[in-house]
């Protein structure tokens, strides 16, 4: 073996346990740092620094001289890197910093400013001085760095992004938005960049002192400089984040409009007013990309969006009427003659589906439909298993319950380790709890806890939680078994034989654990059939007579929510604090905090 050979041996068994000893040395020193040891972390990071020549080492290497107060050791050593690297003024700005926490400040100052000076006249150069000023703290610097390039490069729109983000540190709105849309006008490819910043800003501004700027600044902008259509969007985009869908609906359209592009726009904000559950602007938005027809790319988008919306809007409109259901369903069904290929829209046919069985009680109708997207060509494996699950549903509420564990136990075996396959071995739980097979039923809700979906895991923890809280003391199960039953008439949505075994529960269980939860499934019934004054009695029997049980806190916001529907402002009030006060640890007491400190201060203006 040559010498040039061994070498290379000897380098390759050595760089391995280099590393190894640098990362130790490297978590030692941060670990002295952290613990406030400079004198021990100094020697560490001096070494790691003269090794590796990270400038990082070095930083930490002079932060430990300078809590330790040897001024004189840390100019001495920032000299020395400055006679090595003259260019670099990064090394210039540390010494400038030297200066200032030893007390010399004109020193500093003189050691800034000659440093600003002398850069090298290169865009990069002018950005590395402003963000070692930064560094230090040193904000008004870093923003005379970057008006002297600037000047110097002779491009009087450079860096207006840069300073505008030193001004927003400084909460100095009114500049930094000044730089912003200047920034936005020379170039409008930044939009996305600044909608990021003005959202970080936003969330952080507690005591709303940039929104109201921002707002004026915007229209201002938009009624100024019509023909930049740039403006325009980011003044959507804050209507959009602060849920003023009714205001963002006029500038969407404007902007597509001159755009032509088919309704994009409108496409967008359909959505996002929908997950805010604002479903009007959501049909206006879709109506209007309809009308634009086929020519745009959206339109398909936007007959299955109007369908969503209008059938969202019914699901939470307590006061919707049978007939609204029979108007939606008419609908969907003339969607469904429009279209060729159902593939595209399983989702939709799956709702008309669930609206024909759970709302129009035509089971045969939404069995036929779902049977005949099975046997269709080219379905996907997913939207075959989200198929079978609506017809497992159905399956159920015909009171099929051996047929639906089947259907649940097939979408379960074919997707396991997936969220539908948890989705259906819950539902399955759920039929052998509606069975009375209550071991069986926990016994698998205590797999689920497991799971990697929130929602299923905390739905299969609240049944097999009501399950073990109600059977200790009940060797048969009957309390259980009884309940369970109701729970399987009111999933039928046979309320009124489910509102006479739950009245019938109190005179066959008296006393029983389970009377809280049977005062709570007869208010949901009350408040399904609007009957909101005898929901209000049922939620304050869960109130008075059961003050320590889970149920209590839900049962006084519900209460709550209930006297706000009815004006009730000061008894919803009286209820919010209760809950801040009694039940501080519930999942209500965040919401209850805000919508109490919100009728304070109605009735104190």
């Amino acid at each position: 073996m040559n010498k040039y050979l061994l070498y290379l041996l000897i380098l390759s068994l050595l760089i391995p346990s280099l590393v190894f000893a640098q990362e130790r040395n490297s978590q030692l020193a941060y670990r002295y740092f952290q613990d406030k040891e400079y004198e021990a972390a100094s020697g560490i990071f001096n070494e790691l620094y003269q090794t590796s020549k990270s400038k990082s080492y070095f930083t930490y290497y002079i932060t430990c001289l300078l809590k330790l107060e040897n001024y004189t050791k840390a100019e001495k050593a920032v000299k020395k890197e400055i006679r090595t690297y003259p260019d670099d003024k990064v090394f210039q700005i540390e010494l400038g910093y030297i200066y200032k926490i030893s007390g010399e400040v004109n020193k500093a100052n003189k050691q800034y400013n000659k440093t600003i000076e002398n850069i090298i006249p290169n865009k990069r150069e002018y950005i590395t001085v402003a963000n070692a000023l930064r560094g230090k703290g040193e904000h008004e610097l870093a923003i005379k760095t970057y008006e002297q390039g600037r000047k110097i490069l002779k491009q009087e729109h450079l860096f207006h992004f840069e300073i505008a983000n030193i001004l927003m540190f400084q909460r100095n709105f009114t500049q930094m938005l000044d730089e912003y849309m200047i920034a936005l006008s020379v170039t409008p490819e930044i939009l996305q960049q600044i909608q990021n910043q003005l959202q970080s800003a936003l969330s952080q501004d507690i005591n709303s002192d940039l929104n109201q700027i921002l707002k004026t600044k915007l229209i201002s902008q938009v009624q100024n400089s019509k023909n930049n259509i740039v403006f325009k969007e980011l003044l959507l985009w804050y209507y959009t984040q602060k849920k003023q869908f009714d205001l963002a609906f006029s500038l969407a359209q404007s902007i597509d409009l001159i755009k032509n592009n088919g309704g994009e726009k409108l496409s967008l904000l359909a959505k996002i007013a929908m997950d805010n559950k604002d479903y009007l602007i959501a049909q206006q938005c879709y109506k209007l990309i309809i009308e634009k027809g086929t020519k745009s790319k959206y339109y398909n988008n936007a007959l299955i969006g109007e369908l969503e919306s209008i059938h969202l809007s019914l699901e939470s409109n307590i006061e919707t009427k049978l007939k609204d259901w029979q108007a939606l369903s008419e609908a969907y069904t003339s969607y469904f003659k429009s279209i060729k290929d159902i593939n595209q829209s399983i989702h939709t046919l799956i709702r008309f589906a669930n609206l024909s069985a759970f709302k129009l009680k035509a089971i045969g109708k939404a069995t036929s439909l779902l049977n005949t997207a099975l046997e269709g060509r080219n379905v996907k494996q997913s939207d075959k298993a989200n198929i079978k699950l609506e017809l497992a549903d159905i399956t159920l509420l015909d009171n099929k319950k051996w047929d639906a564990i089947l259907l649940y136990s097939q979408i379960e075996q074919k997707n396991k380790n997936n969220p539908i396959g948890y989705e259906a071995k819950l539902k399955k739980a759920k039929v052998s709890y509606y069975l009375g097979e209550l071991d069986w039923a926990k016994a698998q809700l205590n797999v689920l806890k497991g799971s990697t979906s929130k929602l299923i895991a905390n739905d299969a923890l609240d049944l097999s939680q009501l399950i073990s809280d109600n059977t200790t003391l009940d060797s048969t199960y009957s309390a259980m078994k009884y309940f369970a039953e109701v729970d399987l008439l009111i999933f039928q949505d046979q309320v009124d034989s489910a509102k006479i075994m739950l009245n019938g529960f109190f005179k066959r269980f008296p006393g029983h654990s389970l009377s809280d939860e049977v005062h709570y499934r007869i208010y949901e019934i009350h408040h399904s059939q609007q009957h909101y004054q005898e929901a209000i009695n049922e939620l304050n029997i869960i109130i008075k007579e059961h003050p320590y049980e889970n149920l209590a806190a839900k049962a006084l916001y519900k209460q709550a929510k209930l006297f706000e529907l009815q004006d009730r402002i000061s008894e919803s009030g009286i209820n919010y604090k209760k809950i801040i006060v009694d039940y501080p640890e519930s999942i209500y007491s965040v919401e209850a905090r805000e919508r109490y400190t919100n009728i304070r201060n109605s009735n104190s203006q």
